[in-house]
């Protein structure tokens, strides 16, 4: 059953989502159900950099995630709890297969080219892709940092902002156990619509081969090899194909390779115990999740432990450790759906079903039309195989002790450790041995990396209040942070015999082999001060240097400085006791401004790099000689930097019962680090410099609400919402755009443009007009047709009915040229998410949902289905409304605009024809496969119970809870898609709404348990 719902106008419904959010549907009087204040949200603590500050005085801009919050989310990893949940945060995973990654930005991201993720800092320390790798059940809290103020003092690496973790640890106390565990069933959630009757298939491919030529191929395959020369032959063979085909059954590919249940399971433990002096706590995770497709499936292990301990009086020390084990079969993503929907539904005449599914067709198909390309799904999923391994090591200690009364000295340090593993492998029913068997064979590759970094950091930190109203806080550090990785691989073919696999590689033949090290460091001096006077007025300035080993020696440092001011408004003595007080419970102005900057790009860029050739002497080769990289090294390259402005206004109502937070936004950078061409009389192709600006500004809001609260009920609401708009100010000199292209030719692709003054994320193409109908044609005397005067004409030739038709582009307007042209644009107005939280009783409710709107998807799964090959099955959109030129009666091609019209009603309405013409015009990148990806999702609903403390006591548990979750319940989307969720293609800002057969997301039902002892 599909819960995919189509709304072809999503923006109407953004309105009565403010009102849920509001809790004002209700009037006030929900809101003032009880007198009692909800005000620990003033006094909670939010992690900033090499510190802490309580919520009230913070000054910057940051969006905060409990461990409440995640907990209530049974979650893969914490980049699934945490989407929606955060404004300024986007998340979009890059698809449903198990260990899929995903693109993470914050407030659009600093750079056009390079990467756009954020600094991960985990209890205190850098941790890369942490979303990932830190097990949810062990994150205490996570606060978004997104302010220049907040990001300042993280200077060289804040610029696409930083997510800081803090995991939890041992309590003071009694010992407590707590198990959480649960399993989670996945379906498809969708399924698309292809042609799914046999005889409408074959008739199909009847009029693909006779507009292409290829009749002996379809006769071998769908007619028992009827030479063509038979008499009644094409007139006959429309009734043959009903006699033979009304009744005969159709293969569901996706039914047969997706339509089963993904198991997945989830065990995790941890043990706190602590007393006055030292807290332990210890956790463990195991989790595997079995995919929907044969093969595909990720295994974690996770084991994390820290002990906190006050050795003397203002003596403390802390340890903390981590290891992760994680092993994903079949990659992590899958490019192979178009695999599986272009399959043949029927062997016809030359294979039954049993032998279509079950034996690697590929040749047989391929060597009646070079064009099919699509192997076996289900054979190949078995015949090539692929892992990923990696193994992560963590250690941090610090000690810290107090001096003087009011000085703190901190010292810390970890070292973090990665190895990692990736091989396939692909034996004799795979396409790669079938396709090659002599060169290529049976065949693998072995990839191996290992990286470790170290960081030593040292803080001293003065904190004074003066005169009971002043108080002083001074951080002053010194950090040096150290990284190194290595790699090598290599690509083995001709094994002589597939049994041992890649266990034994000795009589293979290394036919690639690569290797690699590099190393970069950081070197950093940083301050910050924070200053109140009378909690009414927050003063924060910091600054950082950073020296960095990825620049030249004259371009080493930058300097980052930032200044941040709040005005607690509420905390003036005209506000107190005052009749807005009772109103206005709380009322902050925040302003921040600061510098920071980005150093995310390769070593050694900065000289021209030499590798090992080989140089012919007298037809000879095996002379060794050193050659320059293409690349031309830059000594001036320098930090790209990023100023941004931030507004910001909190806002508590109703004795707390309604929170705002309001921002606004300025982001600039400058210098961007990109890859500039060079003329080819230089004798390289390309050299990284500092040029072009890019800007990001926007707006965010957070709404917290408590609904309804009363001694058995509860009803909150937590909504967020963000809008960001890019512009490119300037790229190189002379320059207005930059192109990017992605995909290919039969798998879809599309140009992206960055053009100054413009977004990023523009789609450029040609813009699609539907088909030419005979109403745009004359009919000769002799037959033959003549367009129309006013009439578009094509690039080249002339068009014929039902050929595709593509928007003017020329100053005439009368001829399309192929001049590309703006066709849509993959950023989104705006995203968000909305959670609604009952309780009542021992229940629990919690539904939450998420949306994106104004976002293009250019739909390339679609476009690779757009048919270019005999055998291949196409969308239903597609088999039932392509234009026809074959006349059944004849079964012969017809020219008779009359007899076209008869075949084809409503013509304006239909696909193209099946002409060879076309088969060239689908390569284009086409308005027709550009759709609207906005959608709002019902992400999770879970339904929970927690036990009455009679029980608990009764069985010795301090807490006991069951719930039931469904993921994926549903979405509202006028997208044709598997799923409107679809991240960039390249991983980068510029290139946004690219769909290429991502693996569907699922529909998954979850029972859980949560028990403490």
């Amino acid at each position: 059953m599909c819960l995919i719902i189509k709304q072809t106008n999503f923006k109407p419904l953004i309105a009565p989502l403010f009102l849920l959010a509001s809790g004002f549907m209700f009037g006030q009087k929900a809101v003032s159900d009880t007198a009692k204040t909800d005000t620990k949200d003033i006094e909670e603590v939010v992690v900033i950099g090499y510190g802490k500050v309580k919520k009230s005085d913070l000054t910057g801009s940051v969006a905060s995630v409990s461990a409440k919050d995640l907990a209530a989310t049974p979650a893969m990893n914490a980049l699934q709890a945490l989407q929606g949940r955060a404004s300024g945060l986007n998340i979009v995973t890059s698809g449903g297969a198990p260990g899929a990654s995903a693109n993470v930005t914050i407030r659009g991201g600093a750079s056009i080219t390079q990467g756009t993720s954020p600094l991960y800092i985990v209890d205190g320390f850098q941790l890369d892709n942490a979303l990932n790798v830190i097990n949810p059940n062990d994150i205490e809290s996570i606060d978004v940092l997104k302010g220049a103020s907040a990001i300042a003092i993280y200077g060289a690496r804040g610029s696409n902002g930083i997510i800081v973790i803090k995991t939890k640890s041992g309590k003071k106390g009694r010992t407590t156990i707590n198990y959480n565990s649960f399993m989670m069933f996945d379906m498809l959630s969708k399924k698309l619509d292809m042609i799914s009757n046999a005889e409408q298939y074959v008739k199909y491919q009847y009029e693909f081969a006779q507009l292409q030529n290829k009749m002996t191929g379809w006769s071998s395959v769908f007619d028992n090899g009827l030479p063509l020369d038979t008499p009644g032959f094409y007139s006959g063979a429309f009734n043959r194909i009903s006699n033979r085909y009304a009744s005969a059954s159709d293969l569901d590919w996706q039914d047969k390779m997706l339509g089963g249940t993904g198991l997945t399971q989830n065990q995790n433990v941890n043990i706190s115990t602590g007393n006055e002096k030292t807290q332990a706590f210890i956790s463990y995770n195991y989790n595997k999740q079995e995919g929907l497709l044969q093969n595909s499936s990720e295994t974690r292990n996770s084991l994390r432990a820290n002990i906190n301990s006050e050795l003397y009086k203002g003596v403390r020390v802390d340890f903390n450790s981590m290891f992760n084990s994680n092993s994903t079969n079949g990659g992590g993503a899958y490019s192979g759906m178009k695999k599986i929907l272009l399959q043949p539904i029927t062997g016809g005449t030359l294979f039954n079903q049993d032998q279509l599914f079950n034996t690697q067709t590929f040749p047989d198909f391929s060597s009646l039309d070079s064009g099919f390309d699509t192997e076996n799904p289900f054979v190949e999923t078995s015949a090539s195989t692929s892992n990923n391994r990696s193994r992560t090591f963590i250690a941090n200690a610090g000690i810290e002790f107090d001096f003087l009364k009011n000085f703190t000295f901190r010292t810390a340090g970890q070292y973090n450790w990665n190895q990692s593993k990736s091989t396939s492998f692909s034996d004799e029913n795979s396409r790669a041995y079938l396709t090659d068997p002599v060169n290529t064979g049976i065949n693998g590759s072995i990839g191996n990396s290992e990286s470790y970094r170290y960081q030593i950091t040292n803080t001293l930190t003065f904190n004074k209040t003066f005169a009971e109203k002043h108080r002083v806080n001074v951080l002053a550090g010194y950090e040096i942070v150290y990284s190194q990785s290595e790699s090598n691989s290599m690509r083995l073919t001709k094994f002589p015999f597939p049994n041992f696999g890649l266990d034994d590689i000795s009589n293979a033949f290394v036919q690639e082999k690569s290797s690699g090290r590099s190393s970069n460091s950081l070197l950093s001096y940083f301050g910050r001060v924070n200053y109140t006077y009378d909690d009414r007025y927050l003063l924060t300035a910091t600054v950082r240097r950073d020296g960095s080993s990825k620049f030249g020696p004259s371009n080493k440092w930058g300097v980052f400085p930032s200044v941040a001011a709040a005005w607690r408004v509420s905390q003036e003595s005209f506000w107190q006791d005052s009749k807005i007080e009772k109103f206005i419970n709380d009322l902050k102005l925040r302003f921040e401004y600061g510098i920071t900057g980005n150093n995310d790009i390769g070593n050694n860029l900065f000289v021209t790099n030499l590798s090992l050739s080989d140089y012919p002497m007298n037809n000879t080769p095996g002379n060794p000689a050193y050659v320059t990289s293409t690349n031309l090294g830059n000594p001036l390259l320098r930090w790209e930097e990023l100023k941004a402005t931030n507004l910001g206004v909190d806002i508590a109502l109703f004795n707390n019962r309604v929170k705002l937070t309001s921002e606004w936004y300025n982001n600039n950078v400058s210098g961007m680090l990109l890859q500039s061409l060079l003329p080819v009389s230089t004798g390289y192709s390309r050299q990284y410099q500092n040029i072009g600006s890019l800007r990001n500004r926007g707006l965010e809001f957070t709404l917290n609400t408590v609904n309804i609260k009363s001694e058995n009920f509860r009803w909150s609401t937590d909504f967020n919402i963000s809008f960001n708009k890019s512009k490119v100010m300037s790229l190189e000199q002379g320059q207005t755009n930059r192109t990017f292209s992605v995909g290919g030719n039969r798998t879809g692709m599309v140009t992206y443009y960055a053009t100054v003054g413009e977004e990023l994320g523009d789609m450029y193409g040609y813009v699609y007009q539907g088909v030419y109908t005979t109403d745009d044609f004359i009919q000769n005397a002799d037959g033959s047709l003549s367009l129309k005067p006013g009439v578009v004409k094509p690039a080249t030739g002339t068009p014929k009915p039902g050929d595709m038709k593509f928007a003017a582009d020329n100053e005439k307007g009368d001829q399309f040229t192929r001049k590309m042209q703006k066709i849509g644009n993959g950023t989104p107005d705006f995203i968000g998410g909305i959670s609604n939280s009952f309780s009542y009783k021992g229940f629990d409710l919690n539904i939450f949902m998420k949306f994106s709107v104004g976002n293009d998807i250019y739909n390339a799964t679609k476009h690779s289905l757009s048919p270019y090959a005999m055998f291949q099955n196409v969308p239903s959109e597609f088999g039932d409304n392509y234009y026809r030129l074959i006349d059944p009666n004849t079964g012969l091609i017809t020219n008779n605009l009359a007899r076209l019209r008869e075949l084809n009603p409503d013509e304006g309405s239909r696909v193209w024809s099946l002409s060879a013409i076309n088969s060239q015009n689908i390569t284009y990148p086409s308005s027709y496969y550009v759709e609207d990806g906005s959608y709002l999702r019902i992400a999770q609903v879970t339904l929970g119970y927690s036990f009455a403390r009679d029980f608990l006591e009764h069985v010795k548990l301090s807490n006991a809870r069951i719930y039931f979750t469904v993921n994926n319940l549903a979405t509202i989307t006028g997208y044709s898609g598997y799923d409107p969720e679809v991240t960039a293609a390249s991983g980068v800002a510029v290139t946004p709404g690219f769909d290429s057969s991502t693996y569907p997301r699922s529909r998954s039902y979850v029972l859980g348990l949560n028990l403490t002892f």
